[in-house]
């Protein structure tokens, strides 16, 4: 899955080329899905070796147009976040968690390695973009998520907290050798994963 700092820069693009999304509730709606076990949050079918998030049973339920249309600016902007994570969790893991699996015998060792190079990508593009990046929009957010019932608001409140309280700490293995990522492969991801999700919203 991608980083939580990823999914926001993310979030940040597309709110470039969708003007009328409440950033707020966008954001919050960016990182919602991380919040709980990823069977449900995820929307995630099928077995454990053969795994897939079902994009279309969250679409149906939450963004179909019958829906919107009674949905607050508030609300239609979460759950497009929402749904928007799930795309780019669905593409990471397509275009670069499984061939890396693949590739390698040691698989969960070679997804935690997979996952410290993200960590530490994320803490390089703060230390480089130490003021006016996303995450100091995310930190003075104000929402209202009860009208969210997939499962418990809280969740995500405490998720947010983890987030701030995670991206405060002290850098960690900024120097250091990258195996599998480096910045330029963030980008890229974070560009084609913009571009499907700017498609599919306006399907």
């Amino acid at each position: 899955m991608a980083t939580w700092l990823t999914h926001l820069r993310i979030a940040e693009k597309i709110k470039q080329k969708i003007r009328d999304i409440d950033m707020d509730y966008f954001m919050a709606g960016s990182i919602a899905p991380d919040s709980g076990k990823k069977e449900i949050t995820h929307f995630c079918k099928g077995t454990e070796e053969n795994r897939y998030i079902d994009l279309k049973s969250f679409y149906n339920r939450h963004l179909r147009p019958e829906e919107l249309f009674i949905r607050s600016d508030k609300t239609r902007s979460f759950y497009w976040g929402y749904y928007f994570h799930l795309i780019g969790d669905n593409l990471w893991n397509e275009k670069y968690l499984k061939p890396i699996i693949k590739e390698y015998k040691d698989g969960n060792s070679i997804i935690h390695m997979f996952r410290e190079e993200m960590d530490a990508l994320d803490f390089q593009y703060l230390e480089k973009y130490p003021e006016n990046n996303i995450l100091s929009k995310f930190q003075c957010m104000e929402i209202k998520l009860e009208f969210f019932n997939e499962f418990s608001p809280q969740q995500i409140y405490e998720n947010i907290k983890k987030i701030n309280d995670y991206y405060g700490k002290e850098n960690h293995k900024l120097d250091r050798e990258f195996k599998f990522l480096d910045a330029e492969a963030i980008e890229r991801f974070i560009d084609i994963t913009v571009g499907k999700a700017i498609a599919a919203f306006y399907e």
